[in-house]
């Protein structure tokens, strides 16, 4: 009897071991993801794969949830040492951040980084998706999801009528003490109205403060306000760069001038179905409406 005893005892200790192990090997061999990109981040949390997060940079202010995370920093200024300290085994990053000796370090330390190139487009943010979904092992996930969003764009691109005029558009990145940012080509405000067809009434490159003669010049028939938190706590300041500014403007006196979520807009995430109709009803609201009535049973 002792003997079968000693042999249960045995048997138990043994499959309590085992089950350690299996543990053990599973918390060990669970992916810690550091996301370096808001569009990344935004993705990641699409999949459902929030859990494998341990850290964000600043500029992943979406959804809510990804604040509360560890912050490495500005995706342009990282620093080797602050990400190291989270134990990551994968860095997901956009070819933006940097420096790239950062990357280096990391992979030297043996981190798996994976860099995903941001292409300004719809099939640019398709292919972005699959990217992480694959970095991931998520692929099935990736593709579902993309074919989702490529639905949703493709609605809201087909809802602008093929023979409505361009509107003349300007994109500010908010008013503050410097006056109007404006988003000239080669921005990322540029490649949403090139998707929208409207047109960008800053031919320079990049994002320039504007004066209010050079506003009035270029004469928006649509003004795009890209909010962002410092514009949202100071209102007031706002309101009276907008009225200096762009009050002798055919937007001004149409009332065609709109405050949008930066993160949505500019974001080229897996919310750029949301970004596409919410321009699109802004920039053609006559045609959109016309359309969404004859929808209608």
């Amino acid at each position: 009897m002792c003997y079968f005893i000693q042999l249960r005892r045995i048997a138990v200790f043994t499959a309590g071991l085992f089950s350690f192990a299996l543990f053990s090997s599973a918390v060990l061999s669970a992916e810690r993801v550091v996301s370096i990109d808001g569009s990344l981040t935004e993705i990641i949390y699409a999949l459902q794969a929030e859990n494998s997060l341990v850290a964000v940079d600043t500029t992943s202010r979406y959804p809510q949830a990804a604040t509360k995370l560890p912050d490495v920093g500005y995706m342009r200024q990282l620093s080797a040492e602050g990400i190291l300290a989270l134990s990551p085994t994968l860095v997901l990053a956009s070819t933006d951040a940097g420096p790239d000796s950062v990357f280096e370090q990391l992979q030297q330390a043996g981190v798996r980084v994976v860099r995903i190139r941001n292409d300004y487009s719809v099939d640019g943010v398709l292919n972005k998706i699959q990217a992480v979904a694959d970095a991931l092992n998520k692929p099935e996930a990736g593709r579902a999801l993309a074919g989702n969003i490529k639905q949703q764009a493709d609605a809201a691109l087909a809802s602008i009528p093929a023979d409505a005029a361009p509107p003349a558009t300007l994109f500010i990145l908010g008013a503050g003490n410097r006056g109007l940012m404006a988003a000239g080509s080669k921005t990322q405000a540029d490649a949403m109205l090139a998707l929208l067809n409207a047109r960008n009434v800053m031919a320079y490159n990049g994002y320039k403060p504007v004066s209010a003669e050079a506003v009035l010049q270029a004469g928006p028939e649509v003004v795009l306000i890209a909010n962002t938190e410092a514009v949202a706590n100071n209102s007031q300041t706002q309101s009276a760069a907008l009225s200096t500014q762009l009050a002798m403007t055919p937007a001004f006196s149409q009332q065609r001038i709109h405050t949008l979520d930066t993160s949505l807009v500019l974001g080229f995430g897996p919310r750029i179905g949301s970004a596409l109709e919410q321009l699109a009803a802004l920039l053609y609201p006559s045609a959109v409406q016309t359309l969404s009535s004859a929808e209608q049973p």
